[in-house]
Order: C-alpha cells, then structure tokens, then sequence
C-alpha cells in the first residue's frame, strides 16, 4: 500500500518546465484570434456577401466529406512520423505560415461578387470560393491543431498539471478571444463597405501576429523520446480505428467532443445574428426604441460575464473533492438548463408587432439564462484537454502504445461534421424563418431583410442560436453518465502507467536519453 501510494504522488509529481508551459499554451492565441474571426464566417458569406443558404448547405455537406476524412489521416501519419524533433513539432513547424495564408484567404473572395452588387450571377464563384478556402483553411488548422493537442498529454501525466496548463490555455484564449473577438462583431454587425475593409485589414494583422507563437512553441517544447515506438508496432488505418472504439473512454470522449464543439460553433456561428436581433442592436429597420445601443445590452452580457467567471472559479474545486468527470457532467447540465431559460427570454414579445422590430419578450429572462449557460460552457475550456489526456493514458495502458495524434485525429470522426453541422443550420433556420440576405433588387438599406415579419426573425434566432445548443447539451449529459474514469479509476491507471514508463524508458534510450529508434 505504501508503495502504491509513493508511485501515485511521484506521478502527481510530473512538472513540466516554466518554457514548456508557457511555449505550449502560446499556442491557444492563434487559435482564439482565428476561432473569433471564423465563427462569424456565416456573419461575412449569408448577411455581406449574400450567398444562398441552399449554396451554404451544399458547401458544408461537401466540406464536412473532406472535413471528418482529413483528421483521421493526418493524425494517423503524425504518429507514424519518427524524428529526432519527435512526431509533432516538425508538423507544426512547416505547416504553421501556410496556416496564416489559408486563414486569410478565405475572407478575400473578390467583392463584385457580393450579391447586392453583382447579383445571382456570381453565386456559383462565391461558392466555389467559400468551400475551397474553407477546406484550404480546415487542413492546415487540423494539421497544426492535432499535432498540437497531442503534444499536452505527453509533457505531463499529472492532472493537475494537466489541469493547469489548461487554466492558462483558456486564460489566453479568452484574451485572444476577447482581443479578436469584438472586430468581427463591430466590423459585421450591420455592415458596411468601409466596415468590411477595415474588418479585412484586421484578417491580415492578426493572421501574422497568430504565426508567432508557433515559433516559441517549436522552440521551446520537447516531445518525449521514449515514446517513439520501434519500426516494428506500426499500426495500420484498421487498427488504430480499433484501438479508440475498444476503449471505453474513447467511445464516450467522441460523442462529447462532437456536443462540446457543437454547441460552441453554434453560439459563435450566430453571434452577431443574437446581438442584433435579441439584444436590439438592429438599425437600418425601424425601432421600437431608436436609442436602445450597445450601453443597453450591458445588464445581459454582464450576467454571461458573471456566469462565467463564477463558472471557472466553482469547477476547479469539484475535481478536488470528487473528479473531473463530475465537473463536466455538471456543466452539460448547466448548459441545457441555462440555454433553455435564454430562449424562453428571447421568444418575441406577445404584443410585438409584423413590421415593427421590438425587444424580446425578457432580457432579463435571457441574461440569466445565459449566465448559467456560460457557467457551465467554461467547463469544457477548462477540462477538455485534461480529459482527452485520461483517455489516451487509459489507451496506452490498453495497447501498450501512445496515440496521441491518432485519438486527436479520429476522434474528431462526429466534432468536425458537426462544425458543418453548425455553419449549416443557423443560415437555414433563419432562412425558414423568413430571415434573408438582401438581393441587389432590394430597396432596404440593410444586409438582411425579415420576409416574414420581425418576431419571426427573432424566434428563428433564438431557436438556432438558444433552443438547440440546449438540446445538444441534453444529448451530451445523457451520453456523459458512461464515461469511465472516475477518480478511483484514473488512481489505480496512473500507478500502472508509473511502471510502464520506467520500461520503456529503459528499452527505447540510448545513454544519452535519445531514442534508438531514430538515426
């Protein structure tokens, strides 16, 4: 018991260096200021530059083939990859600028082929635009974002370090999402052509600034070596395929990465859409109140703000006295009960009127709903990378091997359809419910016209953007209640991984601490 106990807190014991932590979680900028500016890709195609919502779908369908198929390759091949680097850093080194040009290209399709200037002639080349850059952008996002998702769960074993090293990855990613974030909403609510410009100069400046942090990264963190297997155990497609679905964690960590993604890309995708049309920041329509501007809508975004922060602070204790499959269990229900309460909020007011905008029915009702809904998203910034690091530690104790990519790779199989998934049912349900691109025969002075009366552009809003990431975080909870590592678990896996490791490290060294499986 005595010895058991020892190799655990050696374990707990696992630091990674001061350069390692930081170089590492640099790596949550580029992300977040790309992450800030796609999210709003819909914002940019469906209300500027008037693409259809049927091209949309047909884009997103043919995005996601490329989308679910990419993953699994590239991360198969990052684990086969055998260099003195390691398996990752040489990927996120050469790939990392062609990363920063595929981001910016793909909000540069030419502007005479917006629809209110060049008409439907030039829809078809707007979406040969849309779903080429699209998928241009998502290989190297999935080459750079694999490779660096793998790299975590081997530079530390330790959950709270893991845990720690996540806390400063969501710290930035807010910063970079909050240093990014706003542009898009200022640039793409109710735009204009000296708005877009300006919105496109911000794409550039932040496509450059987001390829710094890969230059530390690969400077200052080291893979491994021990981990390097010998030419030998070489997995092919079929196996590793077996390997994720024969774990249980595996099976269960799929279904929650395609919830957890879901949700966010649906509440990114329809950002701009809720400032507008729940929060009242709509001009070029007429107002139930003129004067109502971004000072109003402080008392709901206040509330998220709160939620969130308050969120944070109570979900790093739960792991301290029960688990973090605790914690993220309460956040799913958190986000179904928190959403739903948002939507009854945003539901248009009874008395409001056909061609009259006015508030939804209750914006208190919505602040709140979206307080305890931000209360538990936080939990997936927080525990998502420590999870997946359980998991493939649950891998290796099953297979003898480390995947790391291949986890990060295939078990992307439901998140990444899911993205189009997102991309695709906001335009749509807002479509459905009358809420259309302006063409270039309209006489509006507005990127979107409500064909069906304004309250039922608002109630397709709140469905799309409130009523179903609350179905999904339902789905989520339910599938959450079998994942397997609970604490009792996760101790026993990681005194078995103590003695793995010395193992290995004894076979696969040279004297020097190199891998004598790479000249």
């Amino acid at each position: 018991m005595a010895e058991t106990e020892k190799k655990v807190s050696q374990f707990e014991r696992d630091p990674i260096t001061p350069k390692e932590y930081f170089g590492y979680n640099l790596g949550a900028l580029p992300g977040s200021f790309f992450g800030s500016f796609m999210g709003q890709i819909q914002a940019f195609y469906y209300k500027w530059m008037g693409l259809g919502w049927d091209l949309i779908i047909w884009a997103q369908i043919l995005f996601a083939i490329w989308n679910v198929t990419n993953d699994p390759i590239f991360g198969i091949l990052q684990n086969r990859t055998k260099t003195r680097s390691g398996r990752y850093i040489p990927w996120i080194k050469w790939c990392a600028p062609l990363f920063t040009i595929a981001f910016i290209v793909v909000f540069f399709p030419p502007s005479t082929w917006r629809l209110r200037e060049g008409g439907a002639a030039y829809q078809i080349p707007l979406f040969i635009w849309y779903l080429a850059s699209q998928a241009l952008y998502d290989t190297f996002f999935t080459i750079i974002y694999l490779a660096h998702v793998a790299l975590l769960p081997q530079m530390t074993f330790a959950s709270t370090e893991r845990t720690r090293v996540a806390i400063l990855y969501a710290i930035l990613s807010l910063i970079g999402g909050l240093g990014s974030g706003s542009l898009p909403l200022v640039f793409l609510t109710n735009p204009t052509p000296a708005s877009i410009q300006a919105f496109q100069v911000f794409v550039v400046v932040f496509g450059v600034l987001a390829y710094l942090p890969w230059l530390l990264l690969v400077k200052w963190v080291k893979e491994r070596q021990e981990f390097l297997p010998p030419a030998d155990k070489e997995e092919s497609f079929k196996t590793s395929f077996k390997y994720i679905f024969k774990n249980p964690s595996g099976r269960i960590y799929i279904i929650y990465d395609g919830i957890s993604v879901g949700i966010l890309n649906i509440l990114l995708t329809a950002l701009t859409f809720m400032f507008e049309w729940l929060l009242g920041l709509v001009t070029g329509v007429p107002k139930l109140n003129p004067t109502w501007g971004f000072v109003d809508i402080l008392l709901p975004v206040g509330l998220l703000v709160i939620g969130a922060v308050v969120g944070v602070i109570v979900q790093l204790q739960i792991p301290k006295k029960r688990d973090i499959k605790t914690a993220m269990q309460l956040g799913l229900i958190c986000q179904a009960i928190g959403f739903f309460i948002a939507f009854l909020g945003a539901i248009p007011s009874p008395f409001a009127r056909y061609s009259l905008y006015g508030l939804p029915n209750n914006v208190l009702l919505l602040g709140i709903g979206l307080g305890i809904g931000f209360f538990g998203l936080v939990t997936d910034f927080v525990y998502h990378n420590p999870m997946r690091g359980d998991t493939i530690d649950y891998d290796e104790f099953l297979t003898g091997e480390r995947h790391e990519s291949i986890y990060a790779g295939i078990g992307c199989i439901f998140s990444k359809p899911m993205i189009s998934v997102a991309l695709a049912i906001v335009p749509a349900v807002m479509a459905a419910f009358g809420l259309l691109p302006a063409n270039a025969g309209d006489p509006t002075d507005t990127a979107m016209v409500a064909r069906g009366g304004y309250p039922n552009a608002m109630l397709g809003v709140a469905v799309v953007a409130l009523l179903v990431p609350s179905i999904l975080a339902v789905i989520g909870a339910i599938a959450w209640k079998w994942y397997p590592l609970d604490r009792k678990k996760l101790e026993d896996l990681h005194t078995a991984l103590v003695s793995i490791h010395e193992k290995k490290r004894a076979e696969r060294l040279d004297e020097s601490g190199k891998s004598k499986f790479v000249k």
